[in-house]
């Protein structure tokens, strides 16, 4: 296979040719007048669901999974983290099964699922820091229970987003580090303490920063000033536009700096439907015509209704950051902070096929795919 564009990263434009899945040869040409974008496809590390496919949902099979990630993939989403709420343990177990057979049994599966991301069921249980999770299932960190998820995943696990306030959190934190798995603070209504002692513990990233938090905190002493000043944390962020306004983002950018942000969708499962009431067990939700997902009669948010790609121009528009330097807070900042393929930005001779091809004409618009490679499969090619 050969593709033809300007890397995003470098500038060049690139003829890259395909050979057994990986790229077999880069060069560099003349001409680039209507070329598309090149870029890494892009990786998620927190989607919930999508298309009406809900990774938490006890309808999941092996065969929903497979068709999530070629919807995702046609939007240029080529890796994510299928992400299990706050549930009970006899159901995200039974999940994390079916995932883990499912990518046993497909090679695009495990190519494109390099992990799990488990969003509680360790979070607070007040409302606002727990957000749309169920607080009946809401309990306090166990090992134990740990073990048997990881029993059930095979290992997959590469991210606990939890509350580090809660009995037992910081030796749980511990020995989830230990075993290599990265420990997210969020959905927590710690105190600034609270929040560096589980720093020192081994936490090293934030969930969705700016979200699944109170409404009102003190002006000073918060858990969000204590995450946005800490070295020791990463941030992901969810730059849709409705999650966050631009004053928020432009200040995280700053704070954090580009390097130690994520961008994630944390798309829901209504993601990709028609607009509309739905109801989301026994909460009515709507998704509106412009795609977020808001509570009915409400002017609350309930969960993300948009992909990376309407993310990434949104943040770039909304921070003022160039197209260059905010692709890779969506494709080498993810791989990277989980240790896989793609942590070094642009294309490199051998690696694997991981391609992403757009255009964007207009900045208030998603980006338009117009080819999606990865590993030997031409996986999406826009109709003319």
């Amino acid at each position: 296979m050969l593709v033809e564009g300007i890397d995003i990263v470098s500038g060049k434009a690139l003829r890259i040719m395909v050979n057994s899945g990986r790229l077999a040869q880069l060069e560099e040409i003349s001409g680039r007048a209507g070329l598309p974008y090149l870029c890494a496809g892009l990786f998620d590390m927190q989607v919930n669901g999508y298309r009406g496919i809900d990774y938490s949902a006890k309808d999941l099979t092996a065969e929903r999974i497979a068709l999530l990630v070629e919807a995702l993939a046609c939007t240029g989403t080529t890796r994510h983290l299928p992400t299990i709420i706050t549930n009970s343990e006899q159901r995200i177990i039974a999940n994390l099964q079916v995932i883990a057979s499912a990518r046993m049994s497909d090679a695009t599966l495990q190519q494109a699922i390099p992990g799990v991301h488990l969003e509680g069921p360790f979070i607070a249980s007040a409302d606002g820091p727990r957000g749309a999770h169920d607080k009946s299932f809401v309990r306090a960190p166990s090992i134990t229970e740990l073990d048997a998820w990881q029993t059930a995943a095979g290992d997959l696990i590469r991210i606990i987003t939890m509350a580090p306030e809660l009995p037992g959190a910081l030796d749980f934190i511990k020995e989830a580090t230990r075993r290599g798995i990265i420990v997210s603070i969020g959905h927590t209504a710690a105190t600034p303490k609270e929040i560096e002692a589980a720093v020192e513990a081994g936490a090293r990233l934030s969930t969705h920063l700016g979200n699944g938090s109170h409404a009102q905190l003190p002006r000073l002493q918060n858990y969000l000033w204590e995450q946005l000043a800490s070295d020791g944390l990463k941030a992901s962020i969810i730059s849709d536009g409705f999650h966050l306004p631009a004053s928020v983002l432009k200040v995280m950018a700053r704070t954090k700096g580009l390097a130690n942000l994520v961008l994630v969708s944390d798309i829901a499962f209504l993601g990709g439907s028609a607009p509309g009431q739905y109801h989301w067990g026994d909460i009515a939700v709507e998704l509106y015509a412009d795609g977020h997902i808001g509570l009915a009669g409400t002017p609350y948010l309930a969960g993300a209704g948009h992909l990376l790609d309407w993310d990434i121009p949104r943040f770039a528009a909304l921070t003022g950051t160039s197209l260059r330097d905010t692709i890779p807070l969506a494709t080498s900042n993810p791989a990277k902070l989980l240790g896989v393929e793609g942590a070094a930005p642009g294309f490199h001779l051998g690696d694997t096929a991981n391609i992403l091809c757009f255009h964007l004409e207009n900045p208030d618009a998603r980006l338009q795919v117009e080819q999606v490679i990865f590993h030997d499969r031409l996986v999406y090619t826009r109709e003319a």
